[in-house]
């Protein structure tokens, strides 16, 4: 019992230290050294046992796929192919109504995350279409982090079969599928959560309206320099031709599948030929995009090496007896496993890596492995979205806005109505595969 208690209080801890700001580089470790002094363990031998044996595992398997997506998301972003796609979908839906514009803005993020591009590229990529609009139409600018994380970091992050995010990733690793497993139940999960987040989305609109608060009451901390910085580029590749790379990349995927590795390799040759004369520096954009790979790929390294050391302990398998023992079919504890690991960590990759590290082997003996795989990726965006997650903390930042402001939406969308979907997506799967 004691180590069940040293094991609480780390995650705690990681909790506490995360939102105040302390690094997962640093705090991780320290934390699983906690970990073995509760459970009588020896300290350095946890740290270069486990923890560094997770921590490898986890690069080996996945810093491919972060360090190509992240170009890809670059390229996007310098070439200003992202913007173009974005006011396309705009010249078709119009700006003239509040409703249709954050509908819009919502497909607008969807899109782009669907096609490979992250939400920390997303958010940068569409804030200079989303500030001008929602002041023009008085749109209440606390519901922007609402309408990015929704579309960002929901059902196509997680849901839908196909999507090349490393969430969908990952369990192709552990359970040998695809990416497009057990489609049906990512599709009757989307088609819950699609209608309720946009419903809400409205409905929040109104009442902020109803209270008197518009864009400038909610606008944030953002002065005369920031509005000029987010003035829109001209030069911007022809809409069309900025959705090719996406669809070859999805094509390879999901058509061909071929791995994700090379899917996203096309995507970026592609994406480079196509872009090229809109790119300032394809070198800096190289350069850059696989510079902004290093601090995603180390933080998810560094808490699924936590998470090999807190499995290595006895306190452990006390817990995972405890989740194994909630009643009900196996599906439901695996999904509440899930969503513990990735709200603890405030990671869905790195939640979602260290279930499949530790889990991943008793469930698929009890469990149909493409049902386990779309439960696990569905269950890995919901608690994530708490408020010590990494890019929600920097999405605000760069929003001008604060937890106060802005955190409603996010936990809204983000964290309850996605529980609405996992119940039905469990339902559908146990229907389906039994």
């Amino acid at each position: 019992m004691l180590s069940v208690i040293g094991i609480i209080i780390a995650i705690a801890l990681l909790i506490y230290f995360a939102m105040k700001g302390y690094n997962i580089l640093i705090i991780t470790p320290l934390l699983a050294m906690l970990v073995a002094l509760a459970s009588q363990m020896n300290l350095i031998d946890i740290l270069i046992g486990p923890f560094m044996t997770s921590f490898m595992d986890f690069a080996g398997n996945f810093f491919l796929v972060f360090l190509f997506g992240s170009i890809f998301g670059k390229i996007f972003e310098d070439s200003g192919a992202a913007t173009s796609i974005a006011q396309g979908i705009l010249k078709v839906t119009g700006t003239k109504s509040r409703p249709v514009v954050i509908i819009a803005m919502v497909a607008i993020v969807g899109l782009l995350t669907y096609g490979g591009i992250s939400v920390f590229v997303v958010v940068f990529a569409i804030l200079p279409i989303a500030r001008p609009l929602f002041k023009q139409l008085d749109i209440p600018w606390a519901l922007f982090p609402g309408v990015l994380f929704f579309g960002a970091a929901t059902f196509t992050m997680t849901f839908l079969p196909g999507a090349p995010t490393i969430q969908n990733v990952i369990p192709t690793r552990y359970l040998d599928t695809t990416v497009t497993a057990a489609p049906i139940v990512g599709f009757v999960a989307t088609i819950i959560l699609v209608p309720l987040g946009l419903w809400w989305l409205i409905r929040e609109d109104k009442k902020y309206h109803a209270k008197g608060l518009g864009y400038e009451e909610t606008k944030g901390t953002i002065t005369e320099e920031d509005e000029e910085k987010l003035k829109l580029r001209g030069d911007v590749p022809h809409f069309f031709i900025s959705l090719l790379p996406i669809l070859v990349l999805l094509v390879a995927l999901i058509g061909f599948r071929a791995g994700i590795e090379l899917s996203l390799i096309m995507g970026i040759i592609l994406a480079l030929l196509l872009f090229y004369k809109h790119l300032q520096s394809p070198v800096n954009s190289l350069n850059q995009g696989a510079i902004n790979v290093s601090g995603p790929i180390l933080y998810a390294c560094a808490v699924v090496g936590f998470g090999g050391a807190v499995a290595a302990t006895s306190g452990f398998e006390i817990l995972q007896t405890a989740a194994l023992s909630i009643p009900g079919h196996p599906l439901i504890s695996f999904a509440v496993a899930i969503n513990v690991l990735v709200g603890v960590t405030a990671s869905s990759s790195g939640g979602l890596g260290i279930g499949m590290e530790v889990l991943s082997e008793q469930y698929a003996g009890l469990v149909h492995p493409e049902s386990l795989h779309r439960i696990a990726t569905i269950s890995s965006s919901g608690f994530d979205a708490l408020p010590h997650n990494g890019a929600i903390i920097a999405a605000l930042l760069v929003s001008g806005l604060t937890h106060k402001e802005a955190y409603r939406p996010i936990f809204w969308l983000c964290v309850l109505l996605p529980l609405v979907a996992i119940a039905g997506a469990i339902i559908t799967a146990i229907i389906l595969y039994g």
